[in-house]
């Protein structure tokens, strides 16, 4: 068996959509260094494609087995020329890493691609190419049951659940990423195609380099406190914000696409360390050379606040981000075993968020 993986390793022929993404773009460097044949999904390839070719090749990553192919997962037939699927039919793994993040999207707009994207894209993959195993990065909210419950869905039965209430209380993009959790399946189930749904942290830059784009809800954070923006602690001293860094993840994602046991399985992906909140900001404010704050503000009367929409703007935040600073313990016991099945080691939390926090604090 661990030679048939062993091989099933080397010969993964990938799509990967969200290319660009900060998540894409290192599952993108990952396969290449691992020596798979990747395609890459880009809406403005002219554009794009020498971005894309530039970071890898500043990062070391040799090209040879890459192509850039047009197209649109919100299109019919994701806008994909004819001679484009001819050199996508020997595709036998896709990666969805797509996704419009924003806080404060209307409905329409997070459902258009998170949710119906995402299921065009596995239909249309599914009739053009030669699929083995199909896997959708989601979010780690969608393993708290518990959450879930009070929120209004029955894991078992999602599609009884009031869509509209439920976006109108997370806010769109959670609302579409859930959605687009029980859609994935769904449409996977009656594909008949083999699918892996990845659950990640919230993410956290390079372990190396601390790399990661400003639109990120960490790189945010870092910057607010970098612009002397957080005055207190959005939270009490028991909450933390699970974590992962992006390196990691990406590691992990590639190897879970081959890994028999995951086959119609979930897979949360988040480190062992945690840091509470206030802990974290000090980490943080180390590197950004300021003082972390130490003040709580309880979520309740934070929520409250950031309904006036002119405050929330003041402070730079959104209702939408409060769900993800949590309590209760994840449950990695999977992940561990598996990441020693694959000798995969976990990195450094805490270096990594010295790292991150360096890398915004050095942007103009």
């Amino acid at each position: 068996m661990e030679n048939k993986d062993s091989n099933q390793q080397q010969t993964q022929i990938a799509f990967v959509a969200g290319a660009t993404g900060f998540i894409g773009r290192f599952l993108i460097a990952e396969l290449l260094q691992q020596g798979h044949q990747v395609f890459a999904l880009l809406r403005q390839k002219a554009k794009q494609q020498p971005e894309l070719e530039t970071w890898l090749i500043q990062r070391k990553v040799a090209l040879e087995k890459l192509t850039c192919i047009q197209g649109d997962i919100t299109q019919p037939d994701l806008a994909i020329s004819t001679s484009d699927w001819l050199k996508l039919s020997t595709v036998n793994t896709l990666y969805n890493g797509s996704a419009l993040f924003a806080w404060n999207l209307s409905m329409q707009q997070a459902r258009a691609v998170n949710v119906e994207g995402a299921v065009n894209l596995l239909r249309c993959m599914q009739k053009h190419c030669q699929l083995r195993r199909v896997v959708h990065v989601s979010g780690f909210m969608l393993t708290l049951e518990q959450h879930l419950q009070q929120i209004g869905i029955d894991s078992a039965s999602p599609e009884q659940s009031n869509w509209q209430q439920i976006y109108a209380r997370q806010g769109a993009y959670e609302a579409s990423k859930i959605e687009a959790h029980y859609a994935w399946i769904s449409q996977a189930k009656q594909l008949n195609l083999d699918w892996t749904i990845i659950h990640p942290a919230t993410v956290v830059g390079d372990a190396s380099t601390g790399e990661i784009p400003a639109n990120q809800p960490m790189a945010h954070m870092v910057d607010l406190l970098k612009r002397k923006k957080m005055s207190a602690i959005p939270a009490t001293p028991q909450h933390y914000l699970p974590l992962v860094t992006v390196d990691y993840l990406v590691r992990v994602i590639s190897y879970a696409a081959t890994e028999p046991s995951l086959i119609q399985r979930e897979l949360l992906v988040a480190h062992q360390q945690r840091f509470v909140l206030a802990e974290m900001l000090n980490i943080i404010a180390a590197q950004v050379k300021q003082k972390a704050p130490t003040q709580y503000v309880p979520l309740s009367v934070l929520r409250m606040i950031l309904r006036w929409k002119w405050l929330a703007q003041k402070l730079e935040m959104s209702a939408e981000m409060l769900d993800f600073i949590r309590t209760e313990p994840l449950n990695t016991s999977q992940l561990m075993q598996l990441i020693q099945k694959w000798d995969i080691q976990e990195t450094d939390l805490r270096k990594a968020l010295e790292k991150t926090s360096l890398w915004v604090y050095q942007q103009p």
